[in-house]
């Protein structure tokens, strides 16, 4: 039985990916922070790892005897907007991960990068793995070290002394989100009398079938290629619509126009540099929620057998699971 080392483990795509390792039947070691939250991971029969991705003594132990590392732990947080918060637990923790299966006997590294690594596009013609990355992404320090850190392992790939393979997953909704991370989405609408949605869209993908996106790179994935694990392209406006039909609510939804939203930008961006006080949004994200962040999960089909689930599925399941445990 191989054993396969998963960073990040109790995460929302971390979670998934451990189930879909354990369903065929690989040993899975998790390593996770002290007082971590470890919800997602209850009942699993896995071994754990308790240290920082961004020392690589603790990577280097985590991984003896591992035949594979799935690198899913980042800092995903919108706020502050500066690289620098975001350079150890993204740039640092990538490259420990590089040099860690440079050093071991590590047959593949997955790295779980991000979409927004790639440029978007249109419902008609959507963001694939060709399109450069977005050079105004270069305000988000998330998105930006993303980038950067992915581009770290292409490069190693590249000169020959690792084998990797990147995944890039779109907006992620499932169950197991105990934070909640991305399924915040939802609060938004659940239990409310007026919904306000944003003018743009996005790529949402099942946490399940991103998983097993995961699973397949490792196994199957050509080495130093990126797929952007992706589903369904949807407007924020037939996002909140379906997600109130499923959860059986009727609120008004009203649009926000992109003049508020743009000006609510800019006054994050004053609150973060003047005042020092980071909001959740600022002029980065204020453009990306008016904008088609739209893409294609072709490659991913072709290549990694990417299973397809529908928008409405994914939000049934959970919407379903918020409300079992009694979120939002």
């Amino acid at each position: 039985m191989e054993k396969v080392l998963v960073t990040g483990a109790n995460g929302l795509l971390g979670a998934h990916v451990v189930r879909e390792l354990l369903s065929r039947r690989y040993f899975v070691r998790a390593m996770v922070r002290e007082q971590s939250n470890l919800k997602a991971l209850n009942g699993l029969d896995i071994e754990f790892y308790f240290g920082q991705v961004t020392e690589i003594g603790d990577v280097a132990e985590a991984s003896q005897d591992c035949s594979f590392i799935i690198h899913a732990a980042a800092r995903t947080a919108q706020k502050p907007s500066g690289l620098e918060s975001y350079r150890l637990p993204n740039i640092t923790s990538t490259t420990n991960c590089i040099n860690v299966c440079r050093n071991q006997p590590v047959k593949r590294l997955v790295y779980v990068s991000t979409a927004n690594c790639f440029g978007n596009g249109t419902i008609e013609n959507p963001g694939n793995e060709q399109r450069p990355f977005n050079q105004w992404m270069k305000k988000s320090g998330y998105a930006y070290s993303k980038y950067l850190a992915q581009q770290k392992v292409l490069e190693a790939v590249k000169n020959k002394n690792l084998d990797a393979v990147v995944v890039n997953p779109t907006f992620i909704i499932g169950t197991n989100d105990v934070k909640p991370g991305s399924g915040q989405i939802f609060s938004h609408i659940l239990n409310k009398k007026i919904a306000l949605y944003p003018p743009g869209g996005k790529n949402f993908v099942d946490a399940e079938s991103a998983a097993t996106g995961v699973v397949n790179a490792m196994e199957k994935g050509r080495a130093g290629e990126c797929y952007l694990l992706a589903g369904e392209n949807m407007t924020y406006k037939n996002f909140f619509k379906m997600a109130a039909e499923i959860a059986g609510e009727n609120p008004i939804l009203v649009p926000v126009p992109r003049f508020l939203i743009r000006g609510l930008g800019v006054w994050g961006d004053f609150s973060e540099k003047v005042l020092n006080r980071p909001l959740q949004i600022n002029s980065v994200n204020a453009r990306m929620l008016c904008m088609d962040n739209y893409y294609t999960r072709a490659k991913a089909i072709k290549e990694l057998d990417l299973p397809i689930t529908s928008v409405r599925k994914a939000a049934e399941k959970a919407i379903g699971w918020f409300r079992q445990n009694e979120y939002f």
